[in-house]
């Protein structure tokens, strides 16, 4: 499950399985998992809800939270991303997050589209998943 807070100005949301705000962004995070044949949701706004989870308690949410969240919603793990568009830098800066053995994982890239963002969140997570350490 991807729990994704997103930030552009002054608006910011909590990317969910329903909002036609995250449309093309949740199109887009399914397209960057196929070629390494992942599959990735979202959250309801109901399971966000019930969590007390708006986009300012996810960037602080301790991701054995979002494990559980996740596996209640029948996945197997948890991506916590925060993607914030920067003017200075002509595109977004997406943190990520992944736990895995005890371990949480933490990576960043700059600058870029939201479609090369959740490609380097989706390699990162498969480099982690599969032992092969942290993402640059």
């Amino acid at each position: 499950v991807v729990f994704l807070a997103t930030e552009r100005g002054t608006t910011h949301y909590a990317l969910d399985a329903e909002d036609d705000r995250g449309m093309l962004m949740r199109e887009s995070f399914g397209n960057a998992a196929v070629p390494l044949a992942m599959q990735v949701t979202f959250p309801t706004v109901a399971q966000l809800s019930q969590a007390g989870l708006d986009d300012q308690a996810l960037r602080n949410a301790e991701m054995t939270k979002l494990d559980t969240l996740a596996e209640k919603a029948g996945a197997d793990q948890a991506l916590y991303g925060s993607l914030v568009w920067s003017d200075k830098e002509l595109g977004w800066i997406a943190d990520w997050r992944l736990a895995m053995a005890g371990k949480t994982y933490v990576w960043q890239v700059r600058g870029v589209g939201f479609d090369e963002a959740f490609r380097v969140a989706i390699r990162g997570a498969a480099q982690i998943l599969s032992g092969n350490g942290q993402p640059e």
